[in-house]
């Protein structure tokens, strides 16, 4: 058992908001869990080395630490616009301490997929995935990933990216669930009008905690960043979420937004956000903000008097908040899916 700090802030903020990481007690391996992997045309898969100058949105902690554990890596090799999206599902089913590490390279002026499925549903086990992704000069990445877990297990799930020229990454991460969930994403825009594109959807029951960390790094000039979360806090649920845009000097032309809606379904709930902007450099524009509470009063009003009782507005505008993320998924076998898991949820 090792205590690491995660999800660390680029920049410290007030330590009174209790905010800037979290301290979390992580179990040693067990080894890997073993994913279904749907391969398509243009991707090879093979054994290889994790990049040592991999920087991720969970920290240099877990890396360390996942280097000392001695995690294989997967590589993948997309070198082809593929017409099917590349699938790995997980669905671990003992209560073990399972990691894994995947390298994705996409090839100059390509475009594909990637879905990653991911489900405990009755395991109390610690999982993790940490994924880095190589995006060369003109190419679009986009990847989903969709997360369900019980109420004991914990899930670690770290990206980072380095994106090139004119390149994209798009990420959907869906989350449904689970005992401590840590999310980190960290970009890499260092190709001159690279961008990215990331949507969160949560919905968080009972005690479930929730812990965020997206960072974009900024250093390539005329690149664009939109981060977009919404979701449902209900029962006693907690959630921390931080969302920086980092203008590194030089980055002239910059653009980034980032915005979060939270939906708070009862009185318990416990829910930190903090947007941040960095700047170093003068010529760039960015935005943030928050949307945190319960439904407008208007809104209630409207619903009720067309015959909808409050607990029926309630849900239906959770429901419709995750299903408005799922919407972005470019494949109908997985948004299909992540309306199943939402039915069952919800019982």
């Amino acid at each position: 058992m090792s205590e690491l700090k995660l999800n660390i802030l680029p920049s410290p903020t007030w330590n009174w908001l209790r905010m800037n990481d979290t301290q979390a007690q992580i179990k040693s391996t067990d080894g890997a869990a073993v994913p279904q992997i749907t391969l398509t045309s243009g991707v090879s898969e093979n054994d290889g080395i994790f990049p040592a100058a991999y920087d991720g949105g969970i920290g240099v902690d877990f890396s360390k630490f996942l280097d000392d554990e001695k995690v294989g890596t997967e590589v993948f090799d997309i070198n082809a616009d593929t017409s099917e999206p590349l699938k790995l599902s997980f669905a671990y089913d003992s209560d073990k301490t399972l990691d894994n590490r995947f390298v994705i390279n996409l090839a100059e002026s390509k475009k594909a997929t990637v879905i990653m499925n991911f489900a405990a549903g009755q395991n109390a086990g610690q999982y993790s995935v940490q994924t880095a992704a190589r995006i060369a000069r003109g190419a679009e990445l986009t990847v989903v990933q969709v997360m369900r877990f019980s109420d004991q297990a914990t899930f670690l799930n770290d990206i980072g990216t380095d994106i090139d020229n004119g390149g994209k990454f798009n990420l959907v991460q869906i989350v449904l669930g689970g005992k401590n969930v840590f999310l980190g994403v960290k970009n890499r825009l260092s190709g001159e009008k690279s961008a990215i594109d990331m949507k969160l959807g949560y919905y968080m029951t009972g005690d479930d905690n929730l812990d965020v960390n997206y960072v974009a790094s900024h250093t390539g000039k005329k690149t664009t960043c939109d981060i977009y979360a919404n979701g449902v806090l209900r029962d006693r649920a907690q959630k921390t979420f931080r969302g920086t845009i980092d203008f590194i000097k030089g980055c002239k032309g910059a653009k980034g937004n980032e915005m979060e809606d939270v939906l708070l379904m009862d009185k318990p709930v416990k829910n930190k956000t903090i947007p941040v902007i960095l700047c170093a450099e003068e010529d760039v524009e960015g935005n943030h903000g928050a949307t945190i509470g319960k439904l407008a009063k208007d809104v209630l009003f409207y619903l009720e008097s067309r015959g909808m009782s409050q607990e029926a507005v309630y849900e239906m505008m959770a429901r419709a908040r995750i299903d408005a993320i799922a919407a972005e998924i470019p494949d109908d076998e997985t948004r299909e899916l992540v309306g199943k898991y939402l039915d069952e949820f919800r019982r």
